[in-house]
């Protein structure tokens, strides 16, 4: 199997791409279907994620049936890395 060459300064694993998005606005779902929007600060080995400007995104049908959005800030917070199924980096 032949092997990619990618771009000097490119990311090539998911790790860079995260480590790319540092500072940058993200959306992450975790467990139990909430999404929240923040300011990726930084992140360890378990992918537990310590997130600044955090608010939780709610979307529901109003009576016209119409998808509306609310959302609730959280400020600083840390989620767990096992609750996340998964991250919209920044690009």
């Amino acid at each position: 199997m032949e092997k990619r060459s990618y771009q000097q300064g490119r990311p090539n694993r998911p790790i860079d791409y995260l480590k790319n998005s540092i500072d940058k606005v993200i959306l992450i779902k975790v467990k139990r279907n909430r999404l929240f929007r923040a300011v990726l600060r930084s992140f360890d080995e378990h992918l537990n994620l310590y997130i600044e400007d955090a608010s939780q995104l709610f979307e529901y049908l109003d009576e016209d049936g119409n998808i509306k959005e609310e959302h609730e800030s959280l400020g600083n917070i840390v989620l767990r890395g096992d609750n996340v199924i998964f991250l919209n980096l920044a690009s």
